[in-house]
């Protein structure tokens, strides 16, 4: 089994249902080779959602000291999720810099500055618009933050679209897709496979569910090489979902490897 790189427990994110020992309990089950938390921290969280989107980081190491002890010979990884905005790059390169983290996650949760979670409106534009506007925000991401080892869930924006094909493409916006992967390749980080995405497709009955063949074939023509798995588990039921059947996709376009992070250095299983 694999090494699960995003994670939530509900200690630390508050959109999550499964504690600490939960989480590890069911990577025992599944045999994983390791899994990495990853405690979402929103800076600036444009909603009042009647919970904190940060969290206090000293306290979050201090406590994952005891996740550790009960992880026993189980590898378990100190990982962050930062959610994007233009204005706090600079931030989060300083603060990142200060703690000694396994793994962290440059993830963008906001289209014109609001959740497409909670705020459906955000699809009132015709798709192909939406989708090169959020493409281009991802490029604008990678090129202006720099302390970071993962580009998180690319397709967010197509996990709750009302469109009737809604899987995001590389034909709806190959531009924005080509600036994006030049920054990813550029600065050596990683492109995250966010099988949460893949299964939200799945239950809205969708056949084409897996990510779209040209995106997984441009990023390796462009010379990317750099792919994780996550399953993005808010809850010990969904961990390494999906992983076994994306594995074998991945392998199809010529990617041999997924990448984890132990002390901000990229290591690498087969995949």
């Amino acid at each position: 089994m694999f090494t699960d790189t995003h994670n939530h427990t509900s200690h630390f994110s508050s959109d999550a249902r499964m504690t600490a020992k939960e989480l590890i309990d069911a990577c025992r089950k599944l045999q994983m080779n390791g899994v990495a938390v990853t405690e979402h921290y929103e800076g600036d969280y444009p909603h009042d959602i009647g919970e904190v989107q940060i969290f206090d980081i000293p306290e979050y190491f201090e406590t994952f000291k005891s996740w550790c002890e009960y992880a026993g010979d189980l590898p378990v990884y100190c990982g962050i999720e930062l959610g994007y905005q233009k204005h706090l790059c600079g931030f989060y390169d300083e603060m990142i810099a200060k703690y000694p983290f396994d793994e962290v996650i440059l993830s963008n949760h906001l289209y014109a500055g609001k959740d497409p979670y909670f705020f459906r409106e955000c699809y009132e534009e015709d798709m192909i618009t939406v989708y090169r506007k959020y493409i281009e925000e991802m490029a604008e991401m990678a090129e202006k933050c720099n302390n970071y080892d993962i580009v998180g869930h690319y397709d967010y924006i197509n996990r709750y679209a009302p469109y009737e094909q809604p899987q995001i493409k590389y034909a709806q916006c190959p531009e924005e897709f080509d600036r994006f992967f030049s920054a990813i390749i550029s600065k050596d980080k990683c492109l995250e496979i966010n099988t949460r995405s893949v299964d939200k497709m799945r239950k809205k009955g969708l056949s084409d569910c897996l990510p779209d063949k040209e995106i997984l074939s441009r990023y390796y023509e462009m010379g990317g090489r750099n792919i994780s798995l996550g399953s993005d588990s808010h809850g010990s039921e969904t961990l390494c979902i999906h992983f076994k059947e994306l594995a074998e996709y991945l392998r199809s376009f010529g990617f041999t490897e997924n990448s984890y992070y132990v002390a901000r250095k990229r290591q690498a299983e087969k995949l």
